[in-house]
């Protein structure tokens, strides 16, 4: 089987995986909202859980980001004793800086809870702080959780590390039902607390299969671990975009109207779906493979696996994206809107879903393109351009929020994620001479025209189908994914085409 083949069949694991996980993610959206609505108890948990999220999803990216080349560097060497060694080092070392982190999140929870939602009122404040401290430890189990799974995909284990993040949810879930209503939003951030613990867990029984013994080795001094530390928080500030911009969202969005926060997190989390489940699977299973390649100095491999990269992602995201804009509302509200979750609440989250998903098919190239920045070891690169991508951010964030309130916050992370893909994409050249821009773009032209068929037809068997809300949105989702399929397949994507190849070679094994 080709590595091209191999990466598309690992993918597909993945996407199962992530499938799973993503579900049980709208699940504990689902069970949130019914629970809580979009109230003054759900933002202030979500801003008690804006610093310790932030920490363990950047740290936590950041960790695997790092670790992947240099492990897989082991991995090829044939040092695999080494390490294991190294993986020890880096989990005492991890532990340590991120019970620090703790500490310091604890101590410090209402300065942090004033910083991130200045507009909040004392009421407010002093939940969130209350939260924060109660969830602040999950830092802990969520980093190193992450660095298992940095781990597991350079040996090439995708699945279990993909539904992790499932259980995790799932967690979450039982302790909104079970302690919901005895115990408020308070039970909710304990199971939260709970949940991170087994996102680490789960992956512990498969590590220690791969070989692993654990051994306490505190040894900042190793080269290795210097060159971690060397590269780690320019990689921090290039994976954090996205949670950067949240943050930001929610400094400005905790002067607007009450349940703006909220809102704007449950689009978000609605429009990360189709990236969660597809995109992350390809950004994580050519990351390994990258990695080899920069290694090797296979130049003319690496730039075929990010270009079959690219062109993955480009295929599920824009139809994605364009998708979500024209059935938002109903979308949202066949989700979302029961409880205490109301007409105004959907209208709030469709208003900011639709301005998230014009930054859909930025946000899916980006994952791919950093990707191959950091496989040939390049961290300085994507961290400028983020830095440039959150000013712009900021910049668009007073300039929209009057005219479009919360939307306005959406639409400048859409507007300064796509600056920061094209700066990305257009400085790539620099390591990778010669790349094929002209068959990136026609796959591109190919894929818009397809998705803006299917726009239309998708709008219109949907205002003609009759019925519930459910067979409408599920109609209408089914002729847009024909329409879409068969464009495409009309086009002669070369994508597609390929898939399609190796899917009937297996049928007629």
């Amino acid at each position: 089987m080709s590595a091209g083949n191999k990466m598309v069949k690992a993918a597909g694991a993945i996407v199962i995986m992530n499938l799973l996980s993503r579900l049980l993610g709208f699940g504990r959206e689902m069970a949130i909202a019914d629970k809580f609505g979009v109230s003054t108890a759900v933002d202030a948990y979500l801003v008690a859980y804006t610093i310790p999220y932030f920490l363990q999803a950047i740290l936590g990216a950041a960790l695997v980001t790092a670790v992947v080349p240099i492990f897989t560097e082991y991995l090829v060497e044939k040092r695999e004793k080494e390490a294991w060694m190294l993986v020890s080092n880096l989990l005492n070392i991890s532990f340590a800086v991120l019970l620090l982190f703790t500490i310091m999140g604890v101590g410090f929870s209402t300065l942090l809870v004033k910083l991130t939602a200045p507009g909040f009122n004392p009421e407010a404040t002093e939940l969130a702080s209350s939260l924060t401290k109660i969830m602040f430890p999950s830092v802990i189990f969520m980093g190193v959780g992450m660095l298992l799974t940095g781990i597991l995909n350079a040996f090439h284990y995708f699945a279990l590390p993909a539904f992790a993040p499932g259980f995790s949810s799932l967690v979450i879930i039982i302790a909104v039902i079970v302690f919901g209503s005895k115990y408020g939003i308070t039970g909710l951030a304990v199971g939260t607390l709970v949940s991170m613990l087994g996102f680490l867990i789960i992956q512990l029984p498969i590590l220690r299969k791969l070989g692993f013994r654990y051994s306490f080795t505190f040894d900042y001094k190793h080269p290795d671990i210097k060159r971690i530390a060397a590269t780690i928080m320019p990689i921090v500030i290039g994976v954090a975009v996205n949670q950067i911009y949240f943050a930001i969202n929610r400094v400005f969005a905790s002067g607007l109207a009450e349940g703006s926060i909220a809102a704007l997190n449950y689009a978000f989390r609605l429009m990360q779906l189709p990236l969660g489940i597809f995109v992350v699977a390809v950004s994580s299973v050519i990351f390994p493979t990258l990695s080899a390649q920069a290694i090797a100095k296979d130049y003319p491999k690496l730039k075929a696996t990010l270009m079959r990269g690219l062109r993955l992602v480009t295929l599920i995201a824009i139809p994605a994206g364009v998708g979500l804009i024209v059935l938002a509302e109903p979308i949202v509200a066949l989700l979302f809107e029961r409880g205490a979750f109301d007409a105004t609440a959907t209208a709030m989250t469709a208003k900011a879903l639709i301005f998230f998903s014009v930054g859909m098919f930025a946000q899916a190239a980006n994952l791919v393109i950093t990707r191959a920045y950091y496989a040939v070891q390049d961290v300085r690169t994507p961290f400028i351009m983020s830095l440039i991508s959150i000013i712009v951010n900021v910049v668009l964030s007073f300039i929209l929020i009057k005219p479009l309130t919360h939307g306005g916050l959406a639409l400048a992370n859409s507007l300064a994620a796509t600056v920061n893909t094209g700066l990305l994409y257009f400085y790539l050249t620099r390591h990778l001479e010669g790349l094929p821009h002209k068959q990136l773009g026609a796959s591109l032209l190919k894929i818009l025209i397809a998705s803006g068929v299917m726009a239309w037809f998708t709008l219109k068997i949907f205002t003609l189908v009759s019925g519930s809300l459910m067979i409408q949105v599920a109609i209408a989702i089914l002729v847009g994914a024909f329409v879409y399929g068969g464009l495409i397949i009309l086009l002669r994507e070369e994508e597609t085409i390929s898939i399609i190849r190796q899917g009937l070679s297996r049928l007629k094994l």
